[in-house]
């Protein structure tokens, strides 16, 4: 028994070494698209990535970073559908706002999410915080929802900041209403001078930003959206230990679980959001060999005594996910259920847009 199962991983890795032969990329040159402008979040994660790819693919292959923004990131995902040949010499630079598009129905994508080949995920999380004068203490909203009017940034709904809405909705907080037009940035300078009073950041700006604030005394926690685990599980993030995450807060302030339709649409709008918020994909038939070869080339650089010792920094403290598992969560996100469109319709509706997921 024991030699059979010998032989058969012998075999296993025969056969992968083998792909792996076949896939040569010397001499070529790979085109990395980011469907944004150059600096942005997502142009920061393909060019740290972008020396560790060259390295640890066969025959290091010249990569090279191709920016097209315009469109809320359409003009240049739609390009990539288009002109991306699956051959390996294209590679997609994903982000929530990407999936967004596809997930609430924008009519103007042309790309086919859904089917493209994760190679790797880096996830991120979103920090909730308000000022100290309007909290009873870190982790307290019964003064937020005593009050007629809680005012936040919301850039536009038809973008990943829809969900603040839904969040806001399902915590109870009735006098949440958003400025839109006011993005991220531009709502957290609002935020500290008094001109609203909920504001939220990634993992970058919140221990850039917000942190000293925190340390100075004017500001206070309020939770995170939580690290979501492939089991389902949610756990605290590790930049905020002590703050509760969404499905924490909801138990304390509902008197009961997260469950049903609320929890289902807590996952997709999780992997959406957190999970596949930054991500590198490969483009729709490209075969498994090409896949594999990307993916073990993702496993080697994580390995890389380099990239350990600057990818915190340079990304994030949360783990790269990459594989199978990878393409599971980018498959969850881009397409919503129907009580998930609902659910955010919902939450629309209520705060008087005539925008509505399809």
């Amino acid at each position: 028994m024991h030699r059979i199962i010998a032989l058969l991983m012998v075999a296993f890795f025969s056969i992968s070494s083998t792909a792996h032969a076949n896939v040569d990329l010397s001499g070529k040159t790979i085109t990395w698209v980011v469907p944004f402008k150059e600096g942005g979040g997502t142009s920061r994660f393909a060019r740290f990535i972008q020396p560790f790819l060259t390295k640890y693919l066969p025959g290091n292959p010249d990569i090279q970073v191709m920016h097209i923004p315009g469109g809320g990131a359409i003009k240049g995902s739609n390009y990539f559908q288009k002109n991306a040949k699956p051959d390996g010499t294209y590679i997609f630079g994903c982000s929530t706002s990407v999936i967004v598009n596809v997930a609430t129905g924008n009519p103007l994508v042309e790309y086919n999410l859904s089917e493209y080949r994760p190679v790797l995920l880096l996830p991120q999380n979103t920090h909730w915080f308000t000022r100290t004068d309007l909290a009873d203490g870190p982790h307290d909203l019964s003064k937020l929802k005593e009050r007629d009017l809680v005012l936040y940034a919301l850039k536009t709904p038809a973008s990943a900041d829809l969900f603040h809405i839904w969040v806001f909705d399902k915590l109870g907080i009735k006098g949440a209403k958003p400025i839109p037009g006011l993005s991220s940035s531009g709502g957290y300078q609002a935020f500290l001078r008094g001109e609203i009073h909920i504001s939220s950041h990634g993992a970058a700006n919140y221990k850039k930003k917000v942190r000293p604030e925190i340390e100075k005394g004017k500001v206070v926690d309020l939770m995170t959206l939580g690290i979501i685990g492939a089991d389902g599980s949610v756990s605290r993030n590790p930049l905020a230990p002590n703050a509760p995450t969404f499905p924490e807060m909801y138990e304390k302030v509902n008197g009961e679980k997260l469950s049903g339709d609320d929890l289902e649409a807590f996952y997709s709008i999780g992997a959406a959001w957190s999970q596949a918020s930054k991500s590198m994909l490969l483009p729709e038939g490209t075969p498994d060999e090409i896949v594999e070869v990307f993916r073990d080339a993702a496993r080697k650089m994580v390995d890389d005594p380099e990239f350990k010792e600057k990818a915190t920094t340079a990304l994030g403290p949360f783990p790269l996910i990459i594989g199978e598992e990878a393409g599971e969560i980018v498959k969850k996100a881009a397409v919503f259920s129907d009580n998930t469109k609902d659910q955010l319709n919902a939450a629309l509706k209520k705060n008087r847009f005539t925008y509505r997921v399809q």
